[in-house]
């Protein structure tokens, strides 16, 4: 769906944008303390505005999370409503979100990089808590298709529904279906080998001084 708004002119919000975007998660994580957790103030459209302002749509994690307050926020907008077969929704969240959150390596890396995987893994940490109501892997697991069923209610598919719904002509290409647990996957390879470049870097120093001292000792 990113693809397809991106196509028609829509610039989107996707929950990759968030990871290259690493300095919204500070907002994110505002909204989300506000929402779920009753922490600080709720956000206003001159809030939404400063962190969705340069898009024209948006879809996935975590702006799905606000999708009744960025409705009430932006009255005047349109929203599409794209469901998926559960069972195959579930294996591609599960691969692609729950198993990476609860993975035990990833979580090391978290705490080893705190300027970028460990500011995902806050966010990630707040609507697995929030949002899932799950404090560990099977309760996300066992929540998430109840989730699911709460969010979504109707789908029409295809560009012709999308495009008369948001007023542009048809593109003369395929409407793109991305396999979204290989990308899933691979984005997360990809933070993955991002945070343990961080953390070499930012510990680098460390080791260094500790075998410094270390020769030094023993010399």
């Amino acid at each position: 769906m990113q693809q397809a708004l991106n196509i028609l002119g829509f610039p989107c919000y996707h929950g990759i944008t968030h990871i290259t975007n690493i300095r919204d998660t500070e907002m994110w994580n505002e909204a989300l303390d506000a929402k779920f957790f009753g922490k600080g103030k709720q956000f206003k459209r001159e809030d939404w505005d400063a962190l969705l302002g340069n898009y024209g749509a948006v879809t996935d994690l975590p702006t799905i999370l606000f999708a009744e307050e960025l409705i009430r926020t932006y009255p005047e907008s349109k929203v599409v409503l794209e469901e998926r077969d559960i069972e195959t929704w579930y294996r591609s969240f599960n691969e692609g979100i729950i198993s990476p959150i609860w993975n035990p390596v990833i979580q090391t890396i978290a705490k080893l990089d705190t300027r970028f995987v460990g500011k995902l893994g806050s966010t990630s940490e707040r609507w697995t808590k929030g949002w899932m109501e799950a404090n560990s892997k099977s309760e996300m697991q066992n929540n998430a298709r109840r989730k699911y069923r709460e969010h979504y209610e109707m789908l029409e598919d295809g560009w012709e529904p999308l495009c008369a719904f948001v007023g542009r002509p048809i593109p003369d290409i395929d409407f793109p279906r991305v396999n979204e647990s290989a990308a899933l996957g691979e984005k997360i390879r990809l933070i993955a080998v991002k945070g343990i470049k961080n953390a070499m870097r930012a510990h680098a120093m460390v080791v260094f001084s500790v075998i410094a001292i270390a020769i030094a000792c023993w010399a």
